[in-house]
């Protein structure tokens, strides 16, 4: 019988990643998945209908993504052109996916905000990073700096690195599911942004036990001001919920505020 359960999963997992929707998804992720799904489904096909919609929360298709591949074509051959033409294209880019699009009528300020309080960081750790490392050029960081980014979509990891590459900095993009594997590398700054909610919702409450892991100096959290569908107002619901938290932990943090997005620095 559990070899039967486990062909059963076996199955499910080989159909994910060889579909077109979510080959490119950490296979560590797929497989937690299916072996958490699996003592709620018996069939195949409602084992493998499950995991899909986990992954679709997860994944989050719908905040949008460039072809990867493509994008890293034109990214060479723009900066094969200049810093600035460049700049351009990552601006393009950035604009692709809803969180960071958001932020691009800020997003000197945000930075620059931001490390007034923590200092300039050498070595940054970027959470559920999406597309923001793209921001680099913005982040008023020094040229050796190290941005550690941390994702489960292959093709955005690859991507990424390629981006690093370009720009002369550490190729330090990981393909990681934080809540299977803590991040281990020591940093200054930590940026969790706009990701928390979504991961404390899909990954068991996990979020919390992945941040006080950190080995960082100074973690950088942020939350939608409004929700993503219908724009209701979450400004004082996330304030008491991370006033809670920073109480629980003895923390100290200041409060950015942003039309689209509220920001605690705190010092771990």
């Amino acid at each position: 019988m559990a070899g039967a359960k486990e062909a059963t999963q076996t199955r499910v997992i080989e159909s994910l990643l060889g579909s077109r929707k979510y080959a490119a998804t950490a296979p560590e992720t797929v497989t937690a998945l299916v072996r958490l799904e699996a003592s709620n489904h018996k069939s195949a096909k409602a084992l493998e209908k499950a995991v899909r919609k986990h992954l679709h929360n997860i994944m989050a298709p719908y905040l949008g993504d460039p072809d990867y591949p493509q994008a890293a074509i034109q990214l060479t051959e723009a900066f094969a052109e200049g810093q600035s033409q460049a700049n351009t294209l990552l601006l393009e880019f950035l604009s692709m996916h809803e969180s960071t699009k958001e932020r691009l009528p800020i997003l000197t300020q945000f930075f620059a905000d931001i490390f007034a309080i923590t200092g300039v960081p050498n070595t940054v750790l970027d959470l559920a990073c999406a597309l923001n490392p793209l921001a680099f050029p913005w982040m008023g960081l020094a040229n050796d700096a190290t941005v550690y980014s941390y994702d489960i979509h292959t093709e955005r990891i690859d991507f990424l690195n390629t981006y690093f590459a370009l720009q002369g900095i550490p190729q330090a993009a990981k393909l990681q599911d934080l809540a299977l594997e803590l991040p281990t590398e020591q940093g200054d700054v930590a940026l969790f942004l706009k990701e928390l909610p979504r991961f404390e919702r899909n990954y068991q409450k996990k979020g919390w036990r992945m941040i006080d892991a950190l080995n960082v100096k100074w973690v950088v959290i942020s939350f939608p001001t409004v929700s993503l569908h219908g724009g209701r107002s979450l400004v004082e619901h996330y304030r008491n919920y991370f006033a809670e938290k920073a109480a629980a932990r003895n923390w100290e943090y200041t409060e950015l505020m942003y039309p689209t997005e509220m920001v605690f620095v705190a010092k771990k």
